[in-house]
């Protein structure tokens, strides 16, 4: 069953067993959703008010984004899954001489999961800033808790990325990989920092 397609607490309860997954990747990814679902209910609330006329146009594009992008967060919580599940069947697999080989592409899959959830989050944050810059002021607390919910799955999905980095061998691939997070969080900090100061002068 999809991570979509249960009920929280069934979640919750799968989480909360002694099973390998759904693990911290995939409840990141969910995390990054609910941040993301209350970054998306802030511009259907600018979309609703004529006050908010002037902005109808771009807050429609970004609540259009945003769903696919809460979308996309649970599916790659049922990716992490399954990139977890994959990852531990190669390291219990017999030692032949395919091993090696099957555990570092089952590891970088383990790692790109958790980086496309980063990025993921990175671009709700950029859409959260502009919600609380010019959005509904009645959902600032709404679009605010979601920004800070979303960071939180972004720093959780580039500290998985991470540990995952630490089993690949292939040492471009690495140096690329944490570059690349270093960015993601670094244009993070940039973003709630802003998000921080529409809030302060808005709220």
């Amino acid at each position: 069953m999809t991570v979509a397609n249960q009920t929280l607490d069934e979640f919750l309860a799968s989480v909360a067993a002694p099973t390998v997954t759904p693990s911290g990747g995939a409840v990141a990814a969910v995390g990054g959703a609910f941040g993301t679902a209350l970054c998306e209910m802030a511009c259907i609330h600018t979309l609703g008010k004529e006050s908010y006329a002037d902005v109808h146009t771009e807050f429609g594009a970004r609540r259009d984004a945003l769903e696919g992008h809460r979308t996309r967060l649970l599916e790659l919580a049922d990716e992490d899954v399954v990139a977890v599940e994959e990852l531990q069947s190669a390291f219990e697999s017999s030692d032949d001489g395919g091993r090696a080989e099957s555990v570092q592409e089952r590891v970088r899959h383990a790692v790109d999961v958790p980086v496309a959830v980063a990025e993921c989050c990175l671009d709700v944050l950029e859409h959260a800033t502009a919600a609380t810059a010019r959005g509904n002021t009645n959902a600032l607390a709404d679009t605010g808790t979601g920004a800070l919910l979303t960071r939180s799955a972004l720093r959780s999905s580039v500290l998985t990325a991470r540990t995952n980095l630490e089993l690949l061998e292939d040492a471009t691939a690495v140096s690329e990989t944490n570059g690349r997070l270093e960015t993601i969080g670094d244009e993070s900090d940039d973003a709630l920092s802003r998000i921080t100061s529409n809030l302060e002068r808005r709220g």
